[in-house]
């Protein structure tokens, strides 16, 4: 009996084994969560104005302002930063190898970022984005992984990374099936009441056995930005749902072929200019004034808008809420309740994104990307001259390389200067592409951030939803952004996406202006299959 005859027959009578009951026997398709007022109006009815202010332009807010802008709403974005975008912020430098947008880090785009998709088809810009099929993973412990989204269709896929493994084979996978149940089982419903108090590895022991943890699981936990010691076990299981059986081609994945500022955002702040949007940039605010239950606008002046979407990050709506006042009691109470829940929100730790441009090639065998997660503080390695059109062009005419390293959740980068990163990670660098120790740099950047969302145990109890604020008083006010809860599957760009919308849509119900369509991923895992 060959491995894939042990393997089907071997399914077979797992599936027979007493489990819960899946919704359905494959994965669900996504569902449209239709507008709840269908007969509203599409746009404001002239002679009607509304305004809103929108605080931060991520995609949270970039999101929030094109479903307002669409419908007639007069809309003001407000964001700190030189440029938009967040954490998909693309600025323009000057190195010495020449001018480039250097993005915020490498982003991938899966099938399951249904609301991003609906807006790209809307920017026009999905002649920017192609397939990305294979991620080469890299470790010191064990013979390198290749995850492929090939053939496209789940379970087809898993069981080709079971076949194409030299570290696991068919009967070392039957040893995880302890995990079964909380995963291909999933529920949306009830996964944070059962598994959030738990981190990643407390759930994972007795489950799984330690190198499948070590192959997959702490890789995938590691690529979140925050401590894999520290990740919460409901978050974790989510993800798996979301990023890998949540529907047939969950596991599909895409990047843009240009920077994402020509790819994404450009066009972007081009189609919300040519709507009217006043975009302010360099225009951080640093409070909002309340006032009978109401955001009326930023401290210091004399405005007024109608809606206040908050659509920061964590550290940004801390911030803001903090300097905030409030004008009666009603607002002070109801201002207070929003601070304790905002504030209750984690930051993970610091990260470097480093890019680096060298005056040659590495070896042509070389994959494009690499994931290290055992060759700690690089947690990935791209380059970028095989990815990106502007890259490619340099590489092309000077014979040189452009590699970007993501070296994630380490408090070693919260003060270090970025002259000293370079020589932190040589080393390990050069472990994964020896033939790079003769090349020469020729320029280098480093960027230093500390705002990326914390996931560790606990913090998805807590998590607000979009119209938390509504709930504790504040009738015209809503959050959005990758940290604000959804009762759907989501995360990353994909939740400030459509935490955005649902922030929109909240203006939109309240003024009796027809929603927009927010399209969600399956809650329940396939069961087996």
């Amino acid at each position: 009996m060959n491995r894939r005859q042990f393997f089907t027959l071997g399914a077979g009578a797992a599936a027979a084994t007493a489990l819960p009951k899946p919704a359905s026997a494959l994965p669900k398709p996504p569902l449209m969560q239709l507008p709840g007022n269908p007969w509203a109006p599409e746009k404001l009815p002239t002679p009607f104005s509304r305004s809103a202010l929108i605080v931060g332009g991520g995609l949270a807010g970039l999101s929030a302002a094109l479903e307002l802008a669409e419908r007639g709403y007069a809309v003001t974005l407000r964001e700190a930063g030189s440029v938009l975008g967040g954490r998909l912020a693309t600025p323009r430098i000057k190195t010495a190898a020449g001018e480039f947008n250097v993005e915020h880090g490498l982003h991938m785009w899966f099938d399951n970022y249904h609301n991003f998709r609906d807006i790209r088809s809307r920017l026009g810009i999905d002649k920017y984005f192609r397939p990305y099929d294979e991620v080469f993973t890299i470790y010191r412990d064990y013979e390198p992984e290749i995850l492929q989204s090939k053939p496209p269709i789940y379970p087809l896929n898993l069981l080709s990374l079971l076949q194409r493994s030299k570290n696991v084979n068919m009967f070392s996978a039957f040893e995880q099936f302890k995990m079964v149940p909380q995963v291909m089982f999933y529920n949306h419903d009830r996964v944070y009441e059962e598994l959030d108090h738990l981190t990643f590895e407390e759930w994972a022991q007795g489950r799984v056995s330690k190198s499948f943890y070590d192959l997959y699981m702490q890789p995938a936990s590691s690529v979140t930005l925050n401590d894999p010691s520290k990740v919460s076990a409901a978050e974790m299981v989510a993800f798996m749902h979301y990023y890998f059986i949540g529907q047939p081609k969950a596991m599909n994945r895409e990047i843009t072929t240009v920077d994402h500022a020509t790819g994404v955002l450009n066009p972007w702040r081009d189609r919300l200019l040519s709507l009217g949007v006043k975009i302010e940039l360099g225009r951080a605010v640093p409070g909002l004034r309340f006032q009978d239950g109401r955001a009326m606008g930023e401290i210091g002046t004399n405005e007024e808008f109608d809606h206040v979407i908050l659509a920061l990050d964590v550290g940004g709506a801390q911030a803001v809420l903090r300097n905030s006042d409030a004008y009666d009691g009603r607002s002070a109470d109801a201002l207070g309740a929003l601070r304790g829940r905002v504030d209750s929100m984690k930051i993970a730790p610091p990260y470097k994104v480093m890019r680096l441009w060298f005056d040659r090639q590495p070896d042509a065998s070389r994959p494009d990307l690499i994931e290290t997660p055992q060759h700690h503080p690089i947690n990935l390695i791209a380059q970028f001259d095989k990815l990106e059109d502007e890259s490619a062009q340099w590489a092309k005419q000077t014979g040189g390389s452009i590699f970007e390293l993501h070296l994630y959740a380490d408090w070693r980068w919260a003060d270090m200067p970025d002259a000293l990163v370079w020589p932190e990670v040589k080393d390990t660098f050069l472990e994964v592409l020896p033939e790079m120790a003769n090349a020469n740099i020729i320029d280098y950047t480093v960027g230093s951030y500390h705002n990326f969302t914390s996931i560790e145990a606990g913090q998805g109890t807590l998590r607000p939803k979009a119209d938390f604020p509504r709930t504790v008083g504040l009738e015209n006010v809503a959050l959005a952004g990758d940290w604000v809860k959804t009762d759907y599957p989501s995360a990353l760009m994909e939740r400030a996406v459509s935490t955005g919308r649902e922030a929109a849509n909240l203006a939109l119900y309240a003024d009796d202006v027809r929603a927009a369509v927010v399209v969600e991923t399956s809650k329940h895992g396939p069961g087996l299959v």
